[in-house]
């Protein structure tokens, strides 16, 4: 499997990387830090499938309509949203080389 930072489809790929910066785009810093405040419920699989829907806007739609999306998603949604977005983070730093 390819490194996560630079084979992400789509803008995907773009907005881990300015992630890794510590530019979160998508989310609002407030929502951020609510997201983590508690841990999150178990999705159902219609609540999944949403999740998965935002995911391929995010990948593929300007930042403009990720935001609009993200927006549109009830707040247990976004929260669970901005968990993976991090756990994708975590998984592209782990990934980089590091540098000696």
């Amino acid at each position: 499997m390819g490194n996560l930072e630079s084979e992400a489809p789509g803008l995907l790929s773009v907005r881990v990387r300015e992630g890794l910066c510590g530019h979160h785009l998508l989310f609002p810093v407030d929502e951020i830090r609510a997201a983590f405040a508690s841990p999150g419920a178990a999705l159902t699989k219609e609540q999944a499938s949403q999740l998965g829907e935002a995911l391929v806007v995010i990948a593929r739609e300007p930042i403009s309509a990720a935001r609009d999306t993200i927006e549109a998603l009830p707040a247990a949604l976004r929260s669970a949203l901005i968990r993976l977005y991090f756990r994708l983070l975590d998984r592209a730093a782990r990934e980089r080389p590091e540098i000696h």
